[in-house]
């Protein structure tokens, strides 16, 4: 491949710019000696240039459908937002197992201007998903500030001056970071991976418990008429009464309304079934799927899936135990059970079709390794387990 883009200055290239300029996606799906040494010596900004390349390498390991292909769009929406963006074309390659390259997707997006101001925290929760999944906790507190945190577990506190975060890490001078609000953007996120878990408390004294491979997002500082953060994942949440503010829960299909109670919001995007628990007070819940409000009492679920949705008495213990570290289980498929496995230890599970449809009864202590979890549920269940390149295969064992 020959060099002809000496003419192009890089200097203010942002990630959406690097997605969209042809050679530089060739560079990376056909890197020649020529172009390595190209791009090392062109000026640009490395950290936009280095999140390019992965992305676009992340799409080339699979070949995207047209969902996947929205969500990376969304993603440049994100990156991009402080930009007018009208009649942009994005041009997304993938290398074919002979190692040739195609063209693989064509999409011309006609896209609207929006004042920022007329954003929800839906709107900006969908417009501003992180590209890249880590190990570690981040919290996204601007554009530009970005907390990682290792630890497992992790203590977030906002005040009316600044927000505080606390861990467990040894070393004394990051065991406490505090962060003043001259640096906090409006929105921010708390992104939890597989296997991590956090303990936030919001500006107005609600305190929220985050379950593994969660997204939050909510503002620093609440509005004076209501209060309103949105969730992909799962939470409990002891929400702070104003009776002059509601508190809203947003997720991707349905909203959550209320004044001061507690409850359990579990809404994965890539699950079908999405839930509400009540354990005190109430609350009133819309949905994409229904016209009308439904009103949750104490110890009540409202569930609903694509196709329908259902309101019912449960024992309310069993769906937020997770917060003191235990799983109760009430006659759940298994595969649904090993898929909260997996999120919580960060592990991924395989398991069979006729593993998959077993129903479990039991509690399972989350404070043991994932190992000795396994073990117990070979105890409820016929199964076993094996584990190979750090992925665990449950079957049915007869």
């Amino acid at each position: 491949m020959g060099i002809d883009k000496q003419h192009i200055d890089y200097t203010n290239f942002r990630f959406e710019d690097f997605l969209q300029d042809d050679f530089f996606i060739k560079s990376v799906l056909r890197p020649t000696e020529e172009t390595e040494f190209f791009w090392m010596q062109s000026p640009k900004d490395n950290r936009e240039y280095n999140k390019a390349i992965r992305c676009i390498k992340e799409l080339n390991k699979d070949q995207l459908n047209t969902e996947d292909v929205y969500t990376i769009w969304r993603h440049i929406q994100a990156s991009n937002k402080r930009r007018k963006l009208k009649n942009r074309r994005l041009f997304i390659f993938s290398t074919a197992v002979a190692a040739t390259i195609s063209l693989l997707l064509y999409i011309n997006f006609q896209l609207t201007e929006k004042s920022s101001t007329d954003n929800g925290i839906r709107e900006f929760a969908h417009n501003n998903i992180p590209v890249f999944e880590t190990t570690e906790t981040q919290l996204f507190v601007s554009d530009n500030k970005v907390i990682s945190i290792p630890d497992k577990e992790s203590v977030i506190q906002y005040d009316s001056t600044s927000v505080k975060i606390t861990s467990t890490t040894i070393t004394p001078e990051t065991a406490e970071q505090e962060i003043s609000k001259e640096e906090i953007a409006d929105f921010n996120q708390l992104v939890i991976p597989k296997g991590k878990r956090s303990f936030l408390t919001l500006a107005d004294g609600t305190q929220v418990w985050v379950n593994s491979g969660t997204r939050l997002v909510y503002p620093s500082t609440f509005t004076a008429n209501k209060r309103e953060i949105f969730v992909d994942g799962e939470i409990y949440i002891d929400v702070k009464p104003d009776h002059e503010r509601p508190f809203i829960v947003q997720t991707g299909d349905m909203n959550v309304r209320v004044l001061g109670t507690r409850f359990n919001v579990q809404a994965y995007h890539a699950d079908e079934q999405k839930r509400v628990v009540l354990q005190s007070g109430s609350v009133k819940i819309s949905s994409d799927t229904s016209k009308d409000e439904i009103l949750l009492k104490p110890a009540e679920m409202y569930e609903v899936t694509n196709t329908n949705e259902t309101v019912k008495a449960v024992n309310v213990d069993n769906y937020i135990s997770w917060i003191n570290g235990i799983y109760i289980c009430d006659s759940e498929r298994l595969d649904f059970i090993l898929t909260r496995l997996s999120r919580y230890y960060g592990k991924e599970i395989a398991v069979d079709e006729r593993a998959a449809k077993l129903k479990c009864n039991g509690k399972l202590d989350l404070k043991d390794n994932l190992n000795d979890v396994l073990h117990v549920l070979q105890y409820i269940v016929p199964i076993e387990h094996t584990k190979e390149n750090d992925i665990y295969s449950v079957t049915y064992k007869p």
